[in-house]
């Protein structure tokens, strides 16, 4: 009957992937401290979007999924900077940078959500 339009559904993933490296970041920078600490991100918003199946699973059962999917699982960053002498490698610059980054691929997600309903809204004349 309805489905969400593409434009929609794109700016729906981009900001669950900024919520989500967000969360990452944060985790980099409260073990900022921490001894052997290695930087985590996640990948890019292009490679997990196009990672995202066509059919998603409603329980673990359904269709072969097996255990949740991993879009948006972290990873060790290896374009982190040195180490430092403890062994950990955040950079509190960086991860700040990232969060900058990030603030701005959300609030562009949400605009675009924005413009697609009101002109959602104007052709449905409302």
């Amino acid at each position: 009957m309805f489905d969400i339009p593409d434009v929609m559904r794109m700016a729906q993933s981009m900001a669950r992937h900024a919520a989500a490296r967000q969360g990452v970041i944060a985790e980099n920078i409260a073990q900022a401290d921490t001894p052997g600490f290695r930087a985590r991100d996640l990948a890019g918003f292009g490679a997990s979007y196009q990672a995202t199946p066509a059919l998603k699973a409603t329980r673990p059962t359904h269709l072969d999924a097996g255990p949740a999917s991993d879009i948006f699982a972290a990873r060790v960053d290896r374009s982190a900077p040195a180490f430092s002498p403890n062994g950990n490698t955040v950079s509190l610059e960086r991860e700040m940078m990232r969060a900058a980054q990030t603030r701005q691929s959300h609030e562009l997600a949400l605009a675009v959500y924005g413009s697609a309903r009101s002109v959602l809204r104007t052709a449905l004349g409302r």
